[in-house]
């Protein structure tokens, strides 16, 4: 199955949450916290499941002390 442009950017996008998570030392569960989201939530967002909401990913890159810019440079 060919993967459709959204697809791959929504798993970069993904990817690019997970690292600079991980680059904080957030654990899922503490930073979905911090981040005022459901940590089943996050693991989609991270997995390019699903397609975030723009008030998840402020949220997102508040949480990670970035302009959501930032964020989505992948």
């Amino acid at each position: 199955m060919i993967k459709s442009e959204l697809d791959i950017n929504k798993e970069k996008l993904g990817q690019r949450i997970e690292s600079l998570r991980t680059l904080k030392d957030y654990g899922v569960r503490e930073f979905a916290l911090l981040a005022e989201i459901e940590h089943h939530q996050l693991i989609n967002i991270e997995k390019g499941r699903v397609d975030p909401r723009y008030s998840t990913l402020i949220k997102i890159s508040k949480a990670l002390e970035i302009e959501i810019k930032e964020l989505l440079n992948f």
